[in-house]
């Protein structure tokens, strides 16, 4: 591990996080696409690109609810002032041991900010889920969001049965999904009365792209890599 930093670190200084501002040649590899995390906060694409788009809300002052939190973007939300975080099954040091898609424990118009990435995916009845995100949220407030997303694919494939671990491997890309999304995504949102923004590298221009890493140097030709992540901005109405 040592070796793989020090070939990264520290010159020519080609990329930086916006995250934990760690720069170098490279970032490093994961199973799914090369030269896309960092060494430092462990931040890929779809991390960086989420923080880049919250520049477009002030988030000092919002009560935000943070889903499955993520290390890298944990550490920025807990500088603001009303920052909670849940889950379902990794619940250790977390707020609130919930299931996304029957928060009862949680009042009507509470939060301002619901963060969810790539969580949706994991749930059974990913259709309740959004609804109750749209319940807690004040209006006018925000659900970001992000899932996993064939780069080409028009229409959500998904399977509710009861497969094994191999077969749902086989079929999503990973054991524990329950679907692999399509671009109709935006519209699933916007049938449970939300405003949708989308967000993506091509968003923040070329040059910050390629400096921040929001899209693969490379792109994996599997079927089911992600490609081109794309960052949900759903506001209720």
């Amino acid at each position: 591990k040592n070796i793989i930093f020090k070939k990264t670190l520290p010159f020519p200084k080609l990329v930086q996080c916006n995250i934990c501002k760690w720069s170098g040649r490279k970032f490093l590899d994961h199973n799914w696409n090369k030269k896309v995390v960092c060494p430092q906060c462990q931040s890929d694409t779809r991390h960086r690109l989420l923080h880049l788009s919250l520049k477009t809300i002030n988030i000092e002052d919002k009560k935000i609810l943070h889903f499955a939190p993520e290390d890298c973007l944990k550490k920025i939300f807990e500088r603001t002032k009303n920052y909670k975080t849940a889950d379902l099954v990794n619940s250790e040091n977390l707020d609130f041991k919930i299931d996304i898609s029957n928060m009862f424990t949680i009042n009507d118009n509470e939060y301002d900010v619901v963060i969810a990435s790539d969580v949706l995916e994991h749930v059974y009845d990913d259709k309740k889920a959004i609804k109750e995100i749209n319940r807690i949220l004040k209006i006018q407030g925000i659900a970001v969001l992000t899932v996993p997303q064939g780069d080409n694919l028009k229409h959500t494939i998904e399977d509710l049965t009861n497969m094994s671990k191999k077969e749902r491997e086989l079929k999503f890309g990973t054991y524990d999904h329950y679907r692999f999304y399509g671009s109709d995504f935006k519209k699933m949102l916007e049938n449970e009365k939300f405003s949708v923004k989308t967000f993506e590298a091509k968003t923040f221009g070329y040059k910050i792209s390629k400096y921040h890493v929001l899209r693969p140097p490379i792109i994996n030709t599997n079927p089911l890599a992600t490609n081109r992540r794309r960052i949900y901005h759903a506001t209720k109405f």
